[in-house]
């Protein structure tokens, strides 16, 4: 016993050591196979804190049974998406543990919640369920669930729940290094990449409200605070479920899109500008909205693509203002000149 319970208390501490969502995800489906005896333990999250007609799989042991147990949505950009079957939809509604017997097998799904919120759902097979298992589970669960009810805090905004400048900062930085991996692994398999309008990259937008200073100075911070709110509500209704919108500060907000074409992250972008010019803010009325586009390639330094995406916004601003500016496209026109990061030094 005395094992057990030190044993417990590592695992505990191993959960909390981790300071990141999918680090603290593999961290809770570690701890738990460390416990229990089960044929397969799958981790699904939901894609946003909004509803969603899918989950994506964030863990599963062993890695074969997402396709043996789980309907998986073809998708080309490399996430793991699942439908919601009867039960899973069942476990997210009611927010309650879910058993039945399949194919002679039993399935348990615990839900986990955070901020009260259905977040994602531990789908269980081949586990004989038992009060002390059960409590084992729970407990975990609820660690896990507290502790990342700590992360979101810090990786949001207060006010529109928008994810943050810091966490920006670390995203882009993992998107720079998975773009260069999977350059390096076309370079070493012997692949190539076309370079059209066809190919699907990561896309990061600045966007910056349009004299917003006017509108405080105007109206006052209270009204400003709201044209800030419902510009991030609408971010939510326009942009897609897996892009990452973030609160830069002030007024000024950043996407990072899922993988898309030229043509199809600059139309992604103006549908937004064209949305947000037809709305209309209580008291204020219409707001407009100015965008620097670019691409996030391999080897970029993090400070190159925002200095880029700044520079394509600064048009927009300096060229009429409400209105989309695609960096590559003003290189390639001549209207600026191209200029990158390396270390420290700044080069044309």
């Amino acid at each position: 016993m005395p094992n057990e319970k030190y044993s417990l208390f590592e695992s505990v501490v191993h959960i909390t050591e981790e300071r990141d969502k999918k680090s603290l995800e593999q961290a809770l489906v570690k701890t738990l196979s460390d416990f229990i005896d089960f044929d397969a333990l799958i981790f699904l999250r939901f894609p946003s804190a909004t509803n969603s007609k899918y989950m994506e799989v964030a863990v599963s042991m062993p890695i074969s049974a997402i396709k043996d147990k789980l309907e998986i949505i073809p998708h080309e950009f490399g996430d793991q998406r699942v439908e919601l079957d009867a039960h899973l939809t069942r476990c997210v509604d009611k927010g309650e543990i879910i058993s039945n017997k399949q194919g002679g097998s039993q399935r348990t799904l615990f839900p986990i919640l955070v901020n009260n919120v259905v977040s994602g759902v531990l789908d269980i097979y081949g586990h004989d369920s038992t009060t002390k298992t059960e409590r084992i589970i729970d407990g975990f669960i609820r660690i896990y669930s507290n502790f990342q009810s700590i992360i979101n805090d810090n990786e949001h905004d207060t006010l529109t729940g928008l994810l943050n400048r810091k966490t920006f900062d670390a995203q882009l930085s993992g998107l720079l290094l998975d773009a260069s991996a999977e350059k390096n692994n076309l370079t070493c398999t012997g692949g190539e990449r076309r370079t059209s309008n066809t190919v699907s990259s990561h896309w990061v937008g600045l966007l910056d409200i349009d004299h917003f200073k006017s509108i405080n100075d105007n109206f006052g911070h209270v009204y400003g605070d709201e044209v800030l709110l419902l510009f991030a509500d609408l971010m939510r209704k326009i942009f897609r479920s897996g892009d990452l919108l973030f609160r830069y500060g002030g007024e000024e907000f950043v996407v990072v899109l899922t993988p898309a074409s030229d043509l199809d992250a600059f139309n992604t972008f103006d549908r937004f500008r064209q949305a947000l010019e037809i709305f209309d803010f209580p008291q204020v009325g219409r707001v407009t909205v100015s965008v620097g586009m670019v691409k996030v390639g391999a080897q970029e330094h993090p400070a190159t693509v925002l200095e880029h995406a700044d520079k394509a916004l600064y048009y927009s601003k300096d060229h009429g203002r409400n209105q989309v500016s695609n960096y590559h496209d003003l290189v390639n026109s001549g209207e600026l000149k191209e200029r990158y990061v390396e270390g420290d030094i700044e080069l044309f």
